[in-house]
C-alpha cells in the first residue's frame, strides 16, 4: 500500500505567518509556473485559459513597485507571451533558459532532438493516447492520456530509445510528461539562483509557486522565502501548499494587499 504524502502546510491557512515576513522585507520576487499553476491543466497544451480574476491579479502585481513577477515554464517563452502577455513581466520559456528571443540551440543540438524524436516514434502505436511534442529547442512526450496500467511502461520505453543521445540529451520526468532537454538547460532551480543573485532582489522574499517535478529545483532555490506546491499533495521540498490555480489567484490578492499597505 502506497504510504500518504507528508502533510505540508495549507499557504491560505497560514498566510499570516509568510505576510509578517513580506512586511519586514517589503519588496518580493514571484516565480510562477503556467501548467497547473497559473492555469488549469486542459487535455492539450493549446486549450489552457488564463482566468480573469488571474489576469486582474497578475496585471496589479505586474504594475506594483515593490513587486517583481516572474512565469517560468517548460513551454517556449512564446507561448508564455502570447496566453498571459502582461507587460511588466518576465518570462523564462524552456524551464528557464529561454529568457529573451535570442536564445538559440547550437546547430548539433539540434540534430539530436530531431534524431531523438525518430527514435521515440514506435512508443506512438505501442502506447495508446502517447503524443510527441516538438518544441524546436526541446521535446515532450505527453502521457496525461495514456492508461495509468501502461504510464511505467511508457515511460521505461523513453529512457532505453533516450540512451544513445545522453551525452548531449537528458531526460526531466514529470507528472504528465517527460521532457527531453538539451544538457545546456538544466532546470528552473538554476534560473531561479541566478535571477535572486541580482543586487536588487538579493533582500527580497521569494516565491516559488508551482506543481510539477521540475518544479523541486525552484522550490530548493527559494528555501529563504515561501515555496507553494500546487494540486494533489504528494512528497516536495515545498514548505506550503494550494490545491488549485483559483487559490494561487487568490494569494496572489492577498500578497498585492500586503504590498499595498506598506
Amino acid at each position: 500500500m502506497k504510504a500518504p504524502a507528508p502533510k505540508v502546510p495549507d499557504l491560505l491557512k497560514n498566510w499570516e505567518d509568510v505576510a509578517k515576513k513580506i512586511r519586514r522585507q517589503r519588496r518580493v520576487t514571484v516565480f510562477l509556473d503556467f501548467d497547473g499553476t497559473l492555469v488549469a491543466i486542459a487535455p492539450r497544451p493549446d486549450q489552457v485559459r488564463l482566468t480573469a480574476a488571474a489576469k486582474k491579479i497578475l496585471l496589479r502585481l505586474a504594475r506594483h513597485p515593490l513587486a517583481t513577477l516572474v512565469v517560468i515554464s517548460g513551454r517556449r517563452r512564446a507561448e508564455l507571451l502570447e496566453h498571459i502577455g502582461i507587460p511588466g513581466i518576465h518570462y523564462f520559456g524552456l524551464y528557464g533558459w529561454e529568457r529573451n528571443a535570442k536564445s538559440v540551440l547550437p546547430t548539433n543540438v539540434r540534430a539530436a532532438l530531431h534524431h531523438a524524436r525518430v527514435a521515440l516514434e514506435p512508443l506512438l502505436v505501442e502506447y495508446p493516447g502517447l503524443w510527441i511534442e516538438n518544441k524546436h529547442n526541446s521535446l515532450s512526450v505527453h502521457l496525461l492520456h495514456v492508461p495509468a496500467a501502461l504510464q511505467s511502461g511508457a515511460r521505461r520505453g523513453i529512457r532505453a530509445h533516450l540512451k544513445r543521445f545522453q551525452k548531449s540529451l537528458h531526460a526531466m520526468e514529470n507528472i504528465r510528461d517527460v521532457e527531453i532537454l538539451p544538457r545546456s538547460i538544466p532546470g528552473k532551480g538554476i534560473a531561479v539562483g541566478q535571477f535572486l543573485a541580482q543586487p536588487v532582489h538579493r533582500k527580497s522574499f521569494p516565491f516559488y509557486f508551482g506543481d510539477d517535478f521540475s518544479d523541486e529545483s525552484g522550490f530548493a532555490a527559494v528555501k529563504r522565502g515561501a515555496a507553494v506546491h500546487v494540486g494533489h499533495p504528494r512528497p516536495t521540498r515545498a514548505q506550503y501548499h494550494l490545491r488549485t490555480s483559483a487559490e494561487v489567484a487568490k494569494t496572489l490578492a492577498r500578497l498585492y494587499a500586503v504590498l499595498s499597505q506598506s
